[in-house]
């Protein structure tokens, strides 16, 4: 198993790698090429000198002007004509230059397209001194008063072994010096990184049961403060699912204990008694089966939601047909229980859904106004509303209790259920809305409930016609 190490060891390794590689790419690119930069930079100097030195020629202060410039750029400079010659820079490389190979060098430079020339190979012997140094030479000819003027500059190469020996035992210093103020860094970024981090997962630990708790976290990244604040409302909604599935619980629990003792009770009463065999007690018993049906119906569309994502399988059919089948599903029953159902469709039009999951929207519509309708004049209908050319409003609207403005944002959350005091006629787990709004949502459609205190209540979704 591979090892794993603590966040404060990886960042210190991290920007140690990062910082030897920097100083290892500087220490190589110093100790193999300095020499050769230092060359370059040499030879572009003369040759921006050799150019201002020509465009001078003709100048009154022609003299002090090259004068100027050799010293400043540490060159020698060399004018030489049929006329007049300047030279300076005090022991200067072009004064041991004899004319012969003067004469050379101007050949050679105006052989060129450009009329100039660098000259390299150059080995210069100093006087007195008894050393010698590589020499470069610029060589660039002019043309003025209608005779040729070669401008020579030269500069001398120092070998640079002293000073890449010197930059080499820098080094040693220097990457001391960095490595521990590297090592310094990474401990202070730990304080304000790895602290936090190991607070939050000491304290996520108990997420799953619920105590979470990060008001005493104190972080100083924004980052950190976001993931704790996600943690802390992620540990408000696992402590409301759990509060919502013990009420669950409690309602199944209660749900199904009642229609299994109405069914047994019934059913030992006709088995015993041959007389009270009667149209009035099988329904009882085929009521309280119903009842039964329902709450498992609810409880295997939970385990669906909670599993798996809504699969929808779409098909263009009749808005008011499907609407039809719904009212025709609910008809018998309504009209037995005494519920005045009825249907109120406008212009026909074709839509695009998954007729199935559709069915299962309208259905936990209906069957919640059939449980929270305790009016004497019981009312549900079914209906549309065009509100515009393209858009139809399907809605299933009960003139029964009304909701709460206190439950409305809540009835759509699984688990909810605004009656919690187990009234006989209210039959379900209070999963059925939310089931409807992931299937409403997973078909990309406009929702909503309307609603008024001991009024009325009218749940819709919204359909584009095709």
């Amino acid at each position: 198993m591979k090892k794993k190490y603590s966040l404060r060891w990886q960042l210190l390794i991290i920007l140690l790698a990062f910082v030897m590689a920097l100083i290892g790419l500087i220490y190589f690119v110093q100790t193999n090429f300095l020499e050769d930069f230092y060359k370059a930079h040499k030879m572009n100097a003369i040759e921006s000198v050799a150019r201002s030195v020509a465009e001078m020629i003709g100048e009154d202060d022609i003299t002090d002007s090259i004068e100027h410039i050799s010293m400043s750029n540490e060159v020698c400079v060399r004018v030489v004509s049929n006329a007049e010659e300047y030279c300076y820079t005090g022991a200067c490389t072009l004064r041991g230059l004899d004319y012969p190979t003067i004469n050379k060098i101007a050949a050679e430079t105006a052989e060129t397209a450009d009329q100039e020339k660098m000259f390299d190979n150059f080995h210069y012997q100093r006087p007195r001194e008894g050393r010698s140094e590589d020499v470069y030479i610029f060589a660039k000819m002019i043309t003025y008063n209608n005779e040729k003027v070669m401008v020579l500059v030269s500069s001398g190469i120092t070998p640079l072994d002293a000073t890449i020996s010197t930059i080499k035992s820098q080094y040693l210093l220097i990457t001391g010096v960095i490595v521990t103020m590297t090592i310094v860094l990474a401990l202070i970024l730990s304080r304000f990184i790895v602290k936090p981090i190991n607070e939050i997962n000491a304290e996520s630990k108990n997420l799953a049961k619920g105590a979470y708790d990060g008001s005493m976290i104190k972080t100083g990244s924004k980052e950190f403060a976001e993931l704790n604040d996600t943690l802390m409302a992620a540990n408000e909604d696992i402590n409301k699912a759990e509060t919502a599935k013990k009420e669950l619980l409690g309602n199944v629990t209660h749900d199904l204990r009642t229609p299994l003792t109405m069914i047994v009770g019934y059913g030992e009463m006709i088995r015993d008694l041959p007389e009270e065999n009667t149209e009035e007690n099988i329904n009882v018993i085929i009521d309280e089966a119903r009842r039964l049906s329902t709450l498992v119906d609810d409880l295997i569309d939970i385990s669906k939601a909670e599993q798996i994502e809504t699969e929808l399988h779409k098909e263009k059919i009749s808005l008011n047909s499907l609407l039809n089948e719904v009212y025709h599903q609910y008809e018998k029953h309504c009209e037995v229980q005494g519920i005045d159902l009825k249907l109120d469709v406008k212009e026909d039009v074709e839509a695009e859904i998954d007729v199935r999951r559709m069915k299962q929207v309208l259905y936990n519509f209906v069957n919640n106004a059939l449980n929270y309708n305790n009016k004497e004049h019981k009312e549900i209908i079914i209906g549309t509303e065009k509100l515009d050319d393209k858009t139809y409003r399907v809605y299933v609207y009960d003139n029964g209790e009304g909701i709460e403005e206190k439950d409305i944002n809540n009835i759509w959350d699984r688990y909810y259920k605004v009656d919690k005091e187990h009234k006989r006629h209210h039959i379900g787990s209070g999963i059925g809305l939310s089931v409807a709004r992931s299937l409403l949502e997973a078909h990309g459609m406009n929702y909503g409930v309307e609603s008024e205190k001991d009024n009325y209540t009218k749940f819709y979704f919204d359909v584009t016609a095709v």
